[in-house]
């Protein structure tokens, strides 16, 4: 098959062409209109069976990332300081990488090579799936990731309990009574490990069917203002969660014919969360103990109950714990594979079996050189990448392929550590959209194309959907300039570097040698025609391929609902029961007792916005305006008691660095906590110049080093409840100018 992209001279000047978006999960369907084969405007397609019309501001925004004067559309090769690069062939740039990956493996081995991907790879199956296969044709076991700062801890929670971190489980939201979201604003993100675009309509479907939707929260988000709002302190999560599952089990709130069924050593778990009364939990929490009874009680009477978290309460030093309570409640209530409660996925292809075949069903397979942190389903926390760049000794790693990341701002071992680290390598190559502050630092920027400019699948979305639907788009637009697929770049640098291919699979790599190259959509239209809906090659009516879903953009639907009663098809654990006390978790429990508050007055948590995304769309004038201001939250009281008000700088202290930035004094804040938004502190390093007007604080400087900055278990960042002290700023500087970021030494 090949990538080719209509041309302006292929049918009339102005088209209207069915896609979907790719920045985030719903995977809204959407509407494009091109004029010569310029992307002029993306709209809401109605007529999309899951979507239904939805799309956000972020998604409309795209027309301005694709159309950017500041994207990099050809290679560039450095020839100076960071940030300095002169245009180069394709040629000349693949030939010269190769050669030098060629000599780095041979001379120091394949651990001398490393990956660091970001969000965006995970949305372009292609790249995601060629990105692995690059990393397996080195030889190298170092991938680096956002996980960390994202869904490490959920992850090892759900092998934990089913065997396998890629049993992403689902809330039943459209049947269920009663439904608690933990660390989760789906009315900004749209829901996470989640694809369900018309979130909004499935949380509301539950108050409209008498039942109730409680948002547990440091701040009233734009989620939490539409329901009931629990306010507790951030970093808490685990202790309310496991009072929660002290009363259940005090009070017999439980489905005992279900737990002898599936589980075993409740009276492990029962002694562990022993400690954990609601009077005990409510001092950590800020927050009343006959309310934590009443939520529990509230859990365990409901006809049927799902609690749903998300980044917010992995990103916390007990975010494994917190995730493994969080269902442990779905099953100690009999809400676990029950309608209208906590649901096995189901696609057309199982990706538990997947990720083991692939042998990305890993935890601690492979550890962090200095720090020894370890992989969740094969990604290491990416604030791992700067020491082992500088590790001691000739292990180190020297040649660094980046994808689709910037990791100096999103990571938390990122900033000044990382910039510096990135100096040291001996090859550090990028495939993006922009120049950033990070990969300003490679020796060659390769432009890649963007959603619109290739073909596509929602492929690592498809297992993750209430309402089981397949759709595939074709490119809307060529590629600009000479951007090319990341996963066709990847295979030509692995060819120049005597490997074959960027294949998984050594057959695939030794084709490759010979001339015959196996394409992304092959491989994957493989795997869905000999899926369980596939259509086996016209041997099964009805059935799906690539080519059947393109012919029907607006989707085709599979289901309507998530099955139930699978529990016993679904296990991945050995005995296949679920066990509720591992070793890990009993330690995380006493270690949880053990802890005492913090010294600074107040914690830090973090917050998206509406118009913003990460790190890489605030080059959108449409997306993020001229006037706008990175802003520190903070309830009232807190803002008078040090003397600040709405509009003041203020300097916010962790035990790791200082930032100043300018507060909103707003009471959406519970008393005691404060909320900044991350993805912000561009200072010039990148390409792209309205961001880098904007500027903004990195938030991630603020979350270490220090003792306690790192979850243990997952190597999760601690980005929610970090101790932090906020004071007016001297001299405070115009509010126009935005956020300025500067560290101190770690305590």
């Amino acid at each position: 098959m090949t990538d080719r992209a209509p041309r302006a001279d292929d049918g009339p000047t102005r088209q209207t062409q069915a896609t979907y978006c790719r920045i985030c999960e719903p995977a809204c369907g959407l509407l494009a209109t091109t004029e010569n084969g310029r992307l002029v405007d993306l709209g809401p397609n109605r007529d999309h069976l899951l979507s239904q019309g939805f799309m956000c501001v972020k998604g409309r925004s795209m027309v301005d990332v694709v159309n950017d004067p500041d994207r990099v559309l050809q290679p560039m090769r450095r020839v100076g300081p960071p940030g300095c690069f002169e245009p180069v062939s394709w040629d000349d740039a693949i030939a010269d990488i190769g050669a030098r990956l060629k000599k780095i493996r041979r001379s120091h081995g394949p651990r001398a090579f490393a990956i660091s991907a970001g969000n965006p790879p995970a949305f372009d199956y292609s790249a995601y799936m060629w990105l692995e296969g690059f990393q397996k044709a080195v030889g190298s076991p170092w991938k680096f990731g956002v996980n960390a700062e994202d869904a490490a801890a959920r992850q090892l929670a759900t092998m934990m309990l089913y065997g396998s971190p890629a049993i992403l489980m689902m809330p039943d939201w459209w049947h269920t009574d009663f439904a608690v979201l933990i660390g989760a604003n789906p009315f900004v993100s749209h829901g996470s490990q989640v694809t369900e675009p018309r979130v909004r309509d499935a949380l509301r479907s539950i108050v409209n069917r008498g039942g109730r939707v409680v948002i547990v929260d440091p701040r009233r988000t734009e989620t939490a203002r539409h329901f009931e709002h629990f306010a507790l302190h951030a970093g808490s999560d685990a202790w309310l969660l496991g009072a929660i599952v002290h009363v259940l089990l005090a009070e017999g709130l439980v489905d005992e014919a279900f737990v002898a069924r599936w589980t075993r050593n409740i009276d492990d778990l029962r002694a562990a969360v022993q400690h954990l009364t609601p009077e005990r939990a409510a001092q950590r929490c800020g927050c009343p103990p006959d309310r934590i009874v009443d939520l529990a009680r509230s859990l365990g009477s409901a006809r049927s109950a799902v609690v749903y978290g998300r980044t917010g309460t992995c990103t916390q030093g007990f975010g494994t714990l917190n995730n493994f309570l969080q269902d442990v409640i779905n099953i100690l209530t009999g809400n676990l594979d029950s309608r209208g409660g906590w649901l096995f996925p189901w696609g057309p292809v199982d990706f538990a079996k997947f990720a083991a075949v692939a042998g990305l069903d890993t935890y601690g397979k492979v550890r962090s050189q200095v720090s020894n942190l370890p992989d969740v389903n094969g990604m290491l926390p990416s604030r791992a990448l700067a020491e082992d760049i500088m590790a001691p000794g000739g292990d180190r790693i020297r040649a660094l392929c980046s994808m689709g990341t910037n990791p100096v701002l999103s990571s938390a071992g990122g900033g000044d550590r990382l910039e510096a680290a990135l100096e040291h390598l001996d090859l550090h190559f990028s495939i993006d959209l922009y120049q950033n502050e990070t990969n300003q630092h490679a020796h060659y920027l390769l432009p890649a194309t963007t959603m619109y400019e290739r073909e596509d699948l929602p492929f690592m979305m498809m297992g993750n959907m209430l309402r089981p639907t397949v759709f595939a788009t074709k490119a809307v637009i060529p590629p600009r300039g000479q951007c090319r697929p990341e996963w066709r770049i990847l295979n030509q640098i692995a060819r120049a570097a005597g490997l074959g291919g960027a294949y998984s699979f050594a057959p695939l790599r030794w084709l490759a040698k010979i001339g015959i190259e196996v394409s992304p959509r092959t491989l994957v239209d493989a795997l869905l025609r000999t899926s369980r809906v596939g259509d086996l090659y016209g041997l099964r009516r009805g059935g799906i391929s690539i080519t059947k879903m393109q012919r029907n953009p607006n989707g085709i639907r599979l289901r309507d609902e998530l099955p139930t009663g699978v529990i016993g098809q679904r296990l991945r654990t050995a005995d296949r029961r679920i066990n509720l006390a591992p070793e890990p978790i009993l330690e995380e429990l006493t270690r949880l007792a053990a802890t005492s508050s913090p010294d600074h007055p107040l914690r830090l948590t973090g917050m998206r916005e509406t118009h913003t995304h990460n790190t890489w769309m605030h080059n959108s004038k449409r997306l993020v305006g001229d006037g706008h201001v990175q802003k520190l939250r903070m309830h009232p009281d807190d803002a008078q008691a040090v003397g600040l008000r709405d509009g003041d700088r203020a300097a916010v202290r962790s035990p790791a660095a200082t930032l100043e930035v300018v507060v909103e004094v707003t009471d959406e804040m519970f008393p005691g906590n404060v909320a900044l938004p991350h993805g912000w502190g561009h200072s010039g390093g990148g390409g792209w110049h309205h961001a880098n007007a904007l500027g903004g604080a990195n938030s991630n400087s603020l979350a270490g080093p220090y003792d306690g900055c790192v979850e243990p278990l997952a190597g999760m960042s601690v980005l929610n409840g970090i101790p932090v002290t906020v004071k007016p700023v001297e001299a405070a500087a115009d509010v126009a100018g935005g956020s300025t970021a500067h560290s101190t030494p770690a305590p």
